[in-house]
């Protein structure tokens, strides 16, 4: 019991950490406007900012999975995190965001670097981390809700099994969280909102997000999120499992995120700009 307890500290401490991947895009569109998305790669939900040189090469394009299941990469526009697919057909699509699996060790003075313990002997720790997000956009109210809760493929993925843009406030909201395709069982499953994280804005900038949900799945892989206010909320889990070669790296962690918009409220909060590593 002691040492899950301790694994599960050690855990979220490991997250707490990190910069998180989600994706800004519109909830509602009409076909006659082009779509705009945001891949954000920070610790300031729900800002995107520009992502650093140095981990430009982790990210791919932006995808947007249409209502036949059929996914294309999105052109960049503007800053390196800023996406547009122009103007869509009336439908349901899902945009999705990738972090490739990238190896994260740290030495004893606490200096991280994207390298192995196999290319860094000093290192004491290390994580290859992998990222996800999604982001559902209707067009012309087109709701399809097979389109919205088909899973497009990542590794770690939650899926939305109604549509997260007519989520309520204190409505439960249900989703399924697969890995590698399976449902994932017991995973604990987290939720914020802008309108939370805002009234906390010291907790959020030292990388202690206040979370607004907390749940865990069931056998099938699902979990009730249960929003109790109105905002743009953020739900999110992680899952770690050791490394296939411990002398490589000690563990692999996926984390993936989903936007659900919840009511018409929006938190009003100013953009910081800080890096971490992750």
């Amino acid at each position: 019991m002691k040492k899950s307890l301790l694994a599960v500290l050690l855990c979220a401490a490991a997250v707490a950490q990190a910069h998180e991947v989600w994706v800004n895009a519109p909830a509602e569109l009409s076909s006659a406007d082009v779509l705009n998305a945001e891949l954000a790669y920070s610790h300031d939900f729900p800002h995107a900012e520009k992502i650093a040189a140095d981990r430009e090469h982790i990210f791919v394009p932006l995808t947007l999975t249409n209502a036949k299941g059929t996914t294309t990469a999105m052109k960049r526009q503007g800053e390196n995190y800023q996406y547009t697919a122009g103007r869509l057909k009336k439908g349901s699509y899902i945009v999705g965001a990738m972090y490739k699996p990238t190896f994260w060790s740290k030495d004893a003075a606490g200096k991280w670097e994207q390298k192995s313990l196999a290319e860094r002997p000093e290192a004491v720790s290390c994580e290859q981390s992998r990222m996800f997000g999604k982001s559902i956009v209707i067009v012309d109210g087109a709701v399809d809700q097979a389109a919205i809760s088909r899973p497009i493929g990542q590794t770690l993925e939650i899926v939305p099994l109604a549509n997260p843009n007519a989520a309520k406030p204190s409505e439960l909201f249900p989703v399924q969280i697969l890995y590698q395709g399976e449902p994932l069982s017991g995973a604990t499953v987290t939720a914020t909102a802008d309108t939370i994280v805002v009234r906390d804005m010291e907790a959020a900038h030292d990388h202690r997000e206040p979370q607004a949900f907390s749940g865990k799945t069931d056998k099938q892989g699902k979990v009730n999120i249960l929003p109790l206010v109105e905002g743009l909320w953020k739900v999110k889990v992680v899952h770690k499992t050791p490394f296939g070669d411990s002398k490589v790296c000690g563990e692999s962690a996926a984390y993936s995120t989903l936007i659900v918009p919840v009511g018409s409220e929006r938190a009003n909060t100013g953009a910081h700009h800080h890096h971490h590593h992750h």
